[in-house]
C-alpha cells in the first residue's frame, strides 16, 4: 500500500509543474472570455476529466501508437505550438467588444474545442505527454507488480485532472474581484504568456529534431559522404 501510495503521489508532483494549474487558469478565463459563467464551468469539467482521460490512455498505449504511426513527441510539440501560438496572436489583437452573434457562435463551437485545443495542448501539452511516457512502469505487463504500478500511475495522472478542474473552475471568481481593468490586464498578460509557451514549445520541438538527427547514425554517414564529395 505505502508503494502504491508512493508511486501515485510521485506521479502526481511529477504532472503538476508541467500541467501547471495556477498559471494556466488565467489562460483558460482568456480563452473562454466569450462563454457564460455555467458554460465556463462545464468546460473546466470536460477539460480536467479529458486530460485525465487522454494522459492515461497515453500512459497505456501512446507510445505504441506514436511509433505504428511514425510520430515522434518533437513534431507533436512543434505541431500543438504553432496551434498555441494562434490562439495566443488571436488573444492579444480582439477587439473586446464582441457582437451578439459572435458571442453565438463562440458559445456554440467552444464545447466542441474541449478536447483540441483547450486539452491538448493547451493543458496537457507535450511536455505532459513527454512526463506520462516516462512513467511507463518498467517490466512484464502480466506481473501483478506491474499491473500495481500501472494501476498507482493511472491514480496519479486522475489526481492531476482533478487538480486541473479545481483550480479552472474556482479560480474565475477571485481574478473577477480584481475588477474589469485587472482582469483585462491578467487576460493580456496570459495571452502574452501562452505566446511565449508557445514558442518555447516550438522551439523545443525542433531542438529535439535536430538533436536527433545529428545523432542519427545515417545522418553522419550521409554528412560524411557530402564532406568527402567537396574535397
Amino acid at each position: 500500500m505505502t508503494t502504491f501510495l508512493a508511486q501515485m503521489s510521485f506521479t502526481w508532483l511529477a504532472l503538476f509543474p508541467i500541467l501547471n494549474p495556477p498559471a494556466m487558469a488565467p489562460v483558460f478565463l482568456g480563452l473562454t472570455s466569450a462563454v457564460t459563467d455555467r458554460e465556463r464551468n462545464r468546460l473546466a469539467l470536460l477539460i480536467g476529466v479529458y486530460t485525465a482521460l487522454f494522459l492515461t490512455v497515453l500512459l497505456l498505449v501512446g507510445g505504441w501508437i506514436l511509433k505504428i504511426l511514425g510520430i515522434s513527441i518533437p513534431v507533436v510539440a512543434i505541431a500543438g505550438g504553432i496551434l498555441l501560438f494562434h490562439s495566443a496572436w488571436h488573444m492579444l489583437n480582439k477587439d473586446p467588444r464582441v457582437s451578439e452573434e459572435e458571442q453565438a457562435e463562440i458559445r456554440s463551437s467552444m464545447e466542441n474545442k474541449a478536447f483540441f485545443p483547450l486539452t491538448m495542448p493547451v493543458t496537457a501539452g507535450p511536455g505532459s505527454m513527454a512526463v506520462t511516457l516516462s512513467l511507463v512502469p518498467r517490466g512484464h505487463i502480466l506481473e501483478a507488480s506491474t499491473l500495481l504500478a500501472f494501476l498507482a500511475t493511472a491514480c496519479g495522472i486522475l489526481l492531476a485532472g482533478a487538480t486541473v478542474f479545481v483550480f479552472y473552475r474556482f479560480s474565475g471568481p477571485v481574478i473577477r474581484r480584481m475588477g474589469d481593468t485587472g482582469a483585462a490586464t491578467i487576460s493580456q498578460i496570459s495571452a502574452f504568456v501562452l505566446l511565449a509557451i508557445a514558442v518555447q514549445i516550438v522551439w523545443g520541438g525542433v531542438s529535439d529534431l535536430l538533436v536527433q538527427t545529428f545523432e542519427d547514425p545515417a545522418f553522419a554517414e550521409s554528412l560524411k559522404a557530402f564532406a568527402t564529395r567537396l574535397r
